[in-house]
């Protein structure tokens, strides 16, 4: 599922959809995958062979480099530099090397870019979130203004909590890094 995939299904949930600038849609689209992206973190691996370590281009989505490791979890020592891993080879490892790397999925071209499926839940509830605190606030001025009730919607307070606990649950699913071991 791509992240324009993800904003139309959680459109879908609202009627009445209120927030439908397509700009500010794609603000708290792009604040949804920051929110995930600093929080949970989404890791990825690369797999390198021999010829692949002489230029290692980064990754179109690279965010940060975890660390690289050979095939017996030994570390490889590895730098980011410009726009290419540096990759510093002592003689002793073992083919092929795998890079670990964090993600940006926040900058990301939002209509091809594949989210990772375990991601997608917990981005479509926060994207939720935050459309139904705008959506409430909208739909409460204009039952105001309509002279109709509005104690019937939830308060902004319980709103802005529903985002927070989503916070908490997004850094509880944080990225589990591998280790790798110093070869002696």
């Amino acid at each position: 599922m791509t992240p324009a995939q993800l904003l139309e299904g959680v459109k879908s949930r609202f009627k009445p959809l209120l927030v439908r600038e397509p700009e500010t849609q794609q603000a708290l689209l792009r604040k949804a995958l920051a929110a995930y992206q600093d929080r949970a973190g989404v890791m990825k691996v690369s797999k390198l062979g021999k010829e692949d370590v002489a230029n290692v281009p980064l990754p179109d989505d690279f965010l940060a480099l975890i660390h690289v490791s050979d095939s017996n979890g030994g570390l490889v020592y590895a730098d980011p530099i410009g726009n290419a891993i540096e990759i510093d080879l002592i003689g002793r490892e073992r083919f092929p090397l795998r890079m670990y790397y964090f993600a940006n999925i926040r900058d990301t071209n939002h209509d091809e870019y594949p989210l990772p499926a375990d991601a997608v839940g917990l981005i479509e509830d926060y994207l939720e979130a935050l459309i139904n605190v705008q959506n409430t606030d909208r739909q409460r001025r204009v039952e105001i203004s309509g002279k109709f009730d509005a104690s019937n919607l939830p308060d902004e307070a319980t709103l802005h909590q529903r985002v927070l606990d989503l916070e908490d649950k997004m850094a509880a699913n944080r990225a589990i890094i591998p280790g790798a071991t110093l070869l002696p």
